[in-house]
């Protein structure tokens, strides 16, 4: 049995900050397998300025970075709704020996209650949580906050002691990174390392946030 982790943001574009994290993930939980999913992002919200193909590519080149690291398009493919419960259920159906993690930021923690039948997020997956400068878990609702202490772990072990049900705060690095100073950064050519050299190429060839 492998662990196996889901981690998905807009990526436009992925960032050093996203790679660092995903390392920093892979090493202290000891995963196996991480996935980087780029997200279907809705008509009525703001569009990316890539294009979804182009976040996956530029997913996929940051990939190279470890061999653990897997680009994955299933929300990018799918023609339904984007409900992460509706998405780790496909993974649990495709990987149904492996445990699965599921990697959010603390801003979305606290507000878990406000998502599509979040109380079956861990019915289907460990729940592995990344700080975020400005939240914390005072913050969420009485409710929710007792349904985190029901589910909490504290030691990283435990999350391959079984194969779901368990959040986890994570000790990665708290980054402030923005995404808009990245584009504008590359739009100046003043990136400084901000994304992967196979990245800032391929977005240098598409003039992409420009």
């Amino acid at each position: 049995m492998s662990i196996r982790a889901l981690f998905g943001g807009t990526f436009d574009p992925i960032h050093q900050g996203h790679i660092d994290t995903a390392l920093a993930l892979l090493d202290e939980l000891n995963i196996d397998a991480l996935h980087l999913m780029p997200n279907s992002v809705p008509p009525h919200r703001p569009q990316p300025a890539a294009t979804a193909a182009q976040r996956l590519e530029m997913v996929k080149l940051a990939c190279n970075t470890d061999k653990r690291l897997v680009a994955e398009d299933f929300e990018l493919r799918s023609q339904q709704p984007s409900y992460t419960v509706k998405t780790l259920q496909n993974f649990k159906q495709q990987y149904p020996q492996d445990t699965l993690l599921f990697v959010m930021g603390m801003d979305s923690l606290v507000s878990l209650d406000s998502w599509y039948q979040w109380q079956q997020l861990t019915d289907l997956a460990h729940l592995v949580v990344m700080p975020r400068p400005g939240y914390e878990l005072a913050q969420a609702s009485e409710a929710l906050g007792h349904y985190i202490k029901q589910h909490q772990c504290q030691q990283p072990g435990h999350l391959h002691q079984q194969s779901e049900g368990y959040i986890y705060l994570a000790n990665t690095p708290l980054r402030d990174i923005s995404a808009t100073a990245i584009r504008n950064g590359l739009h100046t050519k003043n990136h400084h390392d901000t994304v992967p050299a196979a990245v800032a190429e391929y977005i240098e060839q598409q003039q992409l946030y420009r």
